[in-house]
Parts: structure tokens; C-alpha cells; sequence
């Protein structure tokens, strides 16, 4: 089975958008196998489900010889490859669905799925009752993709005034001009956002299982673990809803989302340590030696090497503002007592 951990592998897949419009008895067998291969992946999977049934909206015909040029495209992509497409609803090739992606060039990921998923709702929906998906508009959107790597953080703002604070080894997606009706972004990885207020235009962030919807306020996503998602409110309120069930947050709320149970619960937390990061506060609580290594490594973009460290009990708590690398080792070095060695502010050993 190909490999599916993301909303948009749901989205991009000709057979599950097949399955979700025009179900078979050899799609049921299919995806219910994949169902039971896959629980953790199960409430990405209804989310993808869930938006496909929502775009089921605005009615129209399709334009006349579309259905043509896109199998004749995706035959002629069948003849530079050795997979095999079959219009029937048998399972693709991995190596014909990478080749399909990657003759996509330079549009994003994001830009992408609007036209496949368009382009396969026609193709695949009854010819006598064609469907366009509501989420897309007959002008082509212009999709912009940030993405920061280890080490990195980055600061923007939108085209509404939403600011936006991306950390480290995250993505952020979103059209260059909004909607009238609505204002929609994707995450992964964490982001602080302060929402411009627009009563007449809800703001969507899509993270892996999670929607989370706004009007105007501040808020932190962290999506960084695969499956888990956390969700802080600052300020205004925010509707998160999953495939089973809708929380409303207030301010001083953080959610906690488990993608394997699709449990919600929500708890307090203090802005001075979720935020953090924003402020460029690098901020250890009670951290073992594994978590200290991964903190260090995505927040200066480093390789960290750890001799003689198998034992160590480390419950560290620390904070570092705006400090250099050597700068921060020399003070846990110090307060752990362990030696270490900087090459060119790129590897980093330590000897226990």
C-alpha cells in the first residue's frame, strides 16, 4: 500500500477521491484494508473524507473535452514510465505517482491539490451530475510555501495583516490574495499567529487532523510531533474541530489532540513558556539529555554527538535569550559537568 501521512497524500489520491465520490465494492475492500493497516492515520483520513463530501457543493458542467486532455496528459505521463495508470480504479504504481508529482515543476504542493482534486472530481463524478469543489475558485490561485530549517525562524505578514511567526523546521502555505469568504493556511510544525479581525472572513489553519477557525486573535500551533497537535490561545476565541467533535477555547486554554484516539482535551498553560520561542527564549524545564539534544539541535541547526552518555539522567532547566551556541554549552557544560567540542558551529560532541 502507498505510503499515506499527510491531508494532502488523502487529497492528491485519484482512488480515494474516487472512493469518496463514487464508491465500488472493490474501493470499499480496498480502503477498509487500509483502515485496519493504518489506525494512526484514521482521523487524518476522515478529515480528507469529511472535506471532499463538504466540496459537493456548487454544480456545473464540465468544460467541454476536459476529460480528454487530462487522460491523454496522463497517458501520455504512462509512456514515460514503467507504473501503470488504469482508468478503472486499479492501484497506482509508487514509482508512476512520484513521476506524476515531480512533472509538476514549480507549483506548490498546496496549489497542486486544488488542481488534481478539481480536475478528479469532474473526471470521476457521473458525467450526468458533474461537481466542482466549493474550496476553489474559477480565477487560479497564486499559492506562496515558507518553510524554515533547523535553526531558522522567520517572521511575515499576510496579505490580510495576519502576522505570522514560523519556528524552526516548519512549513507554512497560503494564497498570495485570500478569498472573499474565507482565509485559509496549512501547517507543519509550529507558527504564532495574531489573526487580523474580519467578522466577514473566517481564518482556517489546517494542521494534520485538526482545523482550527478564527476571526481575529493570537494563538500558538505546535503540530511538530507526528499525530499530536497542540493548540494555546492568547487572546479572542477559537473553534477546533477534528472528524468526531468541535471545542471551543477561550484565552489561557491549551488543546491537546491525539491523532491515534482523536482525543480532545483541554488544559491550562503559561504564555511565558509555550511563547517562548517566539521572543527567541530558549527554555528547558526539567529536560533529559535527549530532549536538551533535539532542543539544541533544531534551535541553532546543529549535530549534536553524545560519547559515554548512556545512564545519564539529566533533569535540566535552563534559559537562554538570544545566546550564542558556545555561549549556552559552556553554561550546561558547566552546571552538568561533561565536556564538549565545537567544529565550525556545525557539529557538537559530548563526552561524558
Amino acid at each position: 500500500m502507498n505510503e499515506m501521512k499527510h491531508i494532502e497524500d488523502f487529497l492528491t489520491d485519484p482512488e480515494f477521491i474516487r472512493w469518496v465520490n463514487n464508491p465500488d465494492k472493490e474501493l470499499e475492500v480496498y480502503w477498509e484494508q487500509w483502515r485496519k493497516a493504518n489506525p494512526e492515520q484514521l482521523e487524518t483520513m476522515k478529515l480528507a473524507k469529511e472535506l471532499l463530501l463538504r466540496a459537493k457543493v456548487d454544480r456545473v458542467t464540465p468544460p467541454v473535452g476536459l476529460k480528454e486532455e487530462v487522460m491523454a496528459e496522463v497517458l501520455r505521463l504512462k509512456s514515460q514510465s514503467s507504473g501503470v495508470i488504469h482508468e478503472g480504479g486499479s492501484r497506482s504504481s509508487k514509482r508512476t505517482r512520484e513521476f506524476f508529482w515531480n512533472k509538476l515543476g514549480q507549483m506548490t504542493r498546496v496549489a497542486a491539490i486544488l488542481v488534481v482534486c478539481m480536475t478528479l472530481a469532474l473526471i470521476f463524478s457521473p458525467a450526468t451530475d458533474p461537481v466542482t469543489p466549493s474550496l476553489f475558485t474559477a480565477e487560479e490561485a497564486v499559492f506562496v510555501k515558507k518553510m524554515t530549517a533547523a535553526g531558522e525562524k522567520l517572521q511575515l505578514t499576510l496579505s490580510d495583516g495576519t502576522k505570522i511567526w514560523i519556528n524552526s523546521s516548519s512549513e507554512v502555505v497560503f494564497p498570495e490574495k485570500f478569498e472573499a469568504d474565507r482565509r485559509t493556511i496549512s501547517l507543519r510544525g509550529e507558527a504564532y499567529l495574531e489573526v487580523a479581525h474580519d467578522s466577514l472572513r473566517p481564518f482556517s489553519v489546517f494542521t494534520d487532523g485538526l482545523v482550527t477557525t478564527v476571526l481575529g486573535t493570537s494563538f500558538n500551533v505546535n503540530a511538530k510531533e507526528a499525530g499530536k497537535t497542540k493548540i494555546a490561545l492568547v487572546s479572542g476565541k477559537v473553534s477546533v474541530a477534528s472528524s468526531r467533535e468541535e471545542v471551543v477555547m477561550s484565552p489561557g486554554e491549551m488543546l491537546d489532540f491525539e491523532g491515534t484516539t482523536a482525543s480532545m482535551q483541554v488544559v491550562g498553560f503559561k504564555p511565558s513558556e509555550v511563547l517562548a520561542w517566539k521572543d527567541g527564549v530558549l527554555l528547558f524545564q526539567r529536560a533529559s539529555l535527549e530532549e536538551v539534544k533535539n532542543a539544541l539541535e533544531e534551535w541553532y541547526g546543529v549535530q549534536i554527538i553524545i560519547e559515554n552518555g548512556s545512564g545519564v539522567n539529566w533533569q535540566f532547566s535552563g534559559e537562554y535569550r538570544q545566546q550564542t551556541l558556545k555561549e549556552v554549552f559552556e553554561s550546561i557544560s558547566f552546571i552538568q559537568g561533561f565536556q564538549y567540542e565545537l567544529k565550525n558551529d556545525k557539529s557538537v560532541t559530548m563526552r561524558f
